[in-house]
């Protein structure tokens, strides 16, 4: 996959969990209830105006990668945004979320951007909601970072997720604190090992 030029935001989340869905559902309005673990690398781009100025937006999705372990630094690269999700009727994604908090954080600094996204919750009961709420808001709060319910299949609360996310990510562009050359140290040396590797050097 070749990078286009603009901000980049990705979607991280464990496989199953709705990344794909939700993205089709806000830039297409579509919604497909056998939708099969994506296979190939894509993204979607929003063009907004800002300032007087039209920026490009590209949503970077994981391809299934993440069920393979095979997500590399390069799909981390650049990335001033990222939309995190986790599946609200398997609570253990919620878990592994900060797992790919603390792997986008590496790679792309403390200051990343991101907003998490209970998906599915057309599957579950108000109750079941509300028995982990605490633990959401507590790691939310620690991260700094907003959370809210979705559902891809409804359409619940998807405008809402990518218009807070848009809206943060043009609001530090504002203040110059991103851009498209954007790498961190670590992930500078993420990708020399990563090479060395290649090169069968220990």
């Amino acid at each position: 996959m070749s990078e286009e030029k603009g901000l980049k935001i990705v979607i991280l989340g464990e496989g199953r969990v709705g990344k794909t869905s939700i993205l089709a559902k806000y830039f297409k309005n579509k919604f497909n209830e056998g939708e099969k673990s994506t296979i190939n690398p894509s993204f979607y781009k929003k063009k907004v105006n800002h300032q007087g100025k039209e920026i490009e937006l590209n949503f970077w999705d994981t391809a299934g990668q993440e069920q393979f372990n095979a997500i590399t630094t390069i799909y981390y690269q650049n990335a001033v945004g990222a939309l995190i999700v986790y599946d609200v009727s398997i609570f253990e994604t919620f878990n592994k979320v900060k797992s790919w908090v603390k792997t986008l954080q590496e790679a792309v600094g403390k200051d990343i951007l991101f907003v998490i996204a209970g998906n599915k919750v057309d599957l579950v009961g108000k109750n079941a909601m509300e028995e982990n709420k605490s633990e959401i808001e507590n790691y939310c709060n620690s991260q700094k970072c907003k959370h809210f319910f979705t559902s891809a299949k409804t359409g619940y609360q998807i405008e809402e997720v990518f218009d807070s996310l848009i809206k943060s990510v043009l609001s530090k562009a504002k203040s110059g604190n991103i851009g498209g050359q954007r790498r961190g140290k670590r992930l500078e040396l993420a990708e020399q090992k990563e090479e060395k590797k290649k090169k069968g050097c220990c």
